[in-house]
């Protein structure tokens, strides 16, 4: 939708004054969910049709109900405003909704606990909030305080800063000198209060030898400050608006059977994993119609087990679905579309959704995905194949294609006479073990008792290799009749009979040609671009809490592709709240500021790195770059003055 896109305005092109009811929506209403580029291109629309239009994609796109009438993030923000206006502000004349205090609780709600400090002669007025976290944003910590406090009994709560306010700024009188006289005052009201005064992370240490309060705490206040803009949100936000442009209204059926996903994880040369999965479409309705081909829209969603968004895709393809027949009619021929994504440790859902933009119908389906290390020997798969076929020109990037053999999935788990069974997996064992294998495969029919076949197979640990074994198993079946099996495959220790792994799915077995078509999505070809797959493998590693990992591959994502501002602010973030100051400075004198000027947050944290590297002229250097690019931003305003 060309709302959303970055319009270049012409000089000529004036800046209109809004109507009062879009200037309340976009500076009030949505002022601390909307982001920098939405914003703009909100202002540059010059009709109210357009700013109505794109008011109602902005909240289609928030909806977690996407298609319904209902919009419950929507319901709820109005409610927080209203909280907000009714509860805050009463110190001034502030509306409730502009207070600090309003900010945080129309961001993130109710906090999970609240306790006012009130009425204490040696104590400016404060309130310790505790929260949480429910956002699924890794710009927040797990848990977190927030305080707010009165400076000089003047004005509204306040959002307190350790590093910069610092404990003294908490109290009056003579009696306290030094932030420990403040930290040993507060600590008999409650821990969190004497805890939060130095650090608003609970899970964090607090230095009780120097009482320098920790700078990581104040990072987190501007990146609540500026919360529509942290790379996680906007990145999310890009995503699921692609996903709202290309389908609007649409509805999901009620389907007999979810989409059918054939996917395996193996490892390639070099260790790294890959996710390669395969829809079924065996139905004209999942798509357009055009002539032989039929146009379909598809889109992935990759979460953690728990739901948590990690990336999502779409596109929008034609591929060829319709075979002459008799009377010159086109009959509709099944196929397999097929993608591959780079995949870190950890477990996952990977969602498929197919629509009909036509009929503005969505189908679904989903699997559990799992990629290791392991703990004890399993096997990925496995994979049920058709055939398999020698790549003259092998592509690194071609979903279910290793080391220069195509394999093509068996939808349905569907094979025919007089062809084989064909398996694929992947062995892995854990660290430092020495044992042998036994895998036993087992077809049985599902209605008789009679017609089981079992097969063993050893397996020699030398066989291995840095844990790994890339196994293909083919099993003759020319002898089984057509009719529905079931498949089940074990793994155990050779000589014992406990099942260490196993795999149990359908099998049909007819006398009808199954292999189908096998297309691949275009977004492969963007595996091959520098910095994609590393910057993939960082957001995963992040959401399987691999911070070791995230830096390895923001660092590989960025030093391949400078222009990547995400994974820029990422870094800077993880080296932050790592405490590794030196790396952020370094990265900075390398990139210089165009990597990085999209965030103040960012800015500022590499402005304190420089201060905590003693490069006290590069930091204020910094500070006015940022300060020119983002006028009378808080957190550089106030690193400022103190740097002054």
């Amino acid at each position: 939708m060309a709302l959303f896109c970055c319009l270049h305005l012409s000089a000529a092109t004036k800046k209109l004054q809004l109507p009062a009811q879009y200037k309340k929506w976009i500076d009030q209403d949505v002022v601390y969910i909307i982001t920098d580029e939405e914003r703009k291109a909100f202002l540059a629309l010059t009709t109210d049709d357009e700013r109505e239009k794109f008011m109602e994609s902005f909240w289609d796109i928030r909806n977690p109900l996407h298609g319904s009438d209902r919009n419950p993030y929507k319901e709820e923000h109005y409610k927080r405003i209203e909280y907000a206006n009714g509860h805050f502000g009463h110190e001034s004349t502030t509306p409730g909704w502009r207070t600090d205090m309003g900010r945080a609780y129309i961001l993130f709600g109710e906090p999970t606990s609240r306790h006012p400090f009130v009425g204490y002669g040696q104590l400016y007025p404060m309130e310790l909030w505790f929260y949480d976290n429910k956002t699924n944003s890794t710009a927040l910590p797990s848990f977190f305080y927030l305080l707010f406090y009165i400076n000089s009994d003047i004005g509204d709560y306040k959002f307190y800063r350790p590093f910069l306010d610092g404990p003294m700024k908490l109290a009056r009188g003579s009696q306290f000198n030094s932030n420990q006289d403040v930290y040993k005052f507060l600590k008999p009201l409650g821990g969190d209060l004497a805890h939060a005064s130095m650090s608003l992370v609970p899970s964090e240490p607090v230095d009780i030898v120097n009482y320098q309060p920790d700078m990581s705490s104040d990072m987190l206040v501007a990146r609540i400050e500026n919360f529509a803009n942290v790379p996680s949100n906007v990145s999310k936000l890009r995503a699921q608006r692609a996903l709202h442009e290309k389908v609007s209204s649409i509805f999901l059926v009620n389907q007999e059977r979810p989409i059918e996903i054939s996917s395996l994880v193996l490892a390639d040369p070099t260790g790294k994993s890959w996710l390669d999965y395969g829809v079924l479409i065996d139905d004209p309705k999942l798509g357009q119609r055009d002539g032989s081909q039929l146009k379909l829209s598809i889109a992935y969603r990759l979460t953690t087990a728990s739901g948590e968004p990690v990336m999502e895709d779409s596109e929008d393809r034609a591929f060829a679905a319709f075979d002459d027949a008799a009377a010159g009619e086109k009959k509709f021929a099944p196929f397999v579309v097929a993608s591959r994504l780079p995949i870190e440790p950890g477990a996952y859902k990977l969602m498929v959704e197919v629509t009909n933009q036509q009929a503005q119908q969505t189908y679904k389906g989903e699997a559990n995905i799992t990629a290791g290390p392991v703990k004890q020997a399993s096997f990925s798969g496995p994979l049920v194949t058709t055939s398999v076929d020698k790549i003259a020109r092998p592509n690194p990037f071609q979903p279910f294609e290793y080391f220069g053999v195509q394999f093509h999935p068996a939808a349905r788990h569907e094979i025919n006479h007089p062809d084989p069974l064909r398996l694929l997996f992947e062995l892995h064992e854990p660290p430092g073990d020495t044992a042998n294998y036994q895998m036993e495969y087992i077809v049985t029919p599902l209605l008789e008792k009679e017609g089981r076949r079992t097969i063993t197979e050893e397996i020699s640990q030398s066989e291995f290799k840095d844990g790994r074994l890339l196994k293909s198993k083919t099993i003759a079946i020319n002898d089984i009749e057509n009719g529905d099996y079931r498949l089940i495959v074990n793994l155990r220790q050779a000589g014992s009979t406990e099942v260490l792994a196993s795999a149990n799915m359908p099998l049909r077995i007819s006398g009808d040609k199954s292999e189908l078509p096998l297309y691949f999505l275009s977004e492969i070809q963007g595996l091959a671009r520098p910095g994609v797959a590393a910057y993939m493998r960082a957001l995963e590693a992040i959401s399987q809490k691999n911070d070791t990992g995230a830096l390895d591959y923001f660092q590989q994502a960025l030093d391949q592709n400078p222009t990547n501002t995400f994974a820029g602010q990422y870094l800077v973030q993880l080296y932050f709240s790592q405490r590794k100051y030196a790396p952020i400075a370094d990265l900075y004198k390398r990139l210089g500021i165009a990597a990085f000027k999209a965030s103040p947050v960012t800015l500022a944290q590499i402005a304190l790195s420089f201060r905590q590297s003693g490069d006290a002229d590069q930091a204020r250097s910094v500070i006015t770059a940022g300060l020119g690019m983002y006028p009378g931003n808080s957190t550089l305003t106030a690193l400022q003055n103190r740097a002054q």
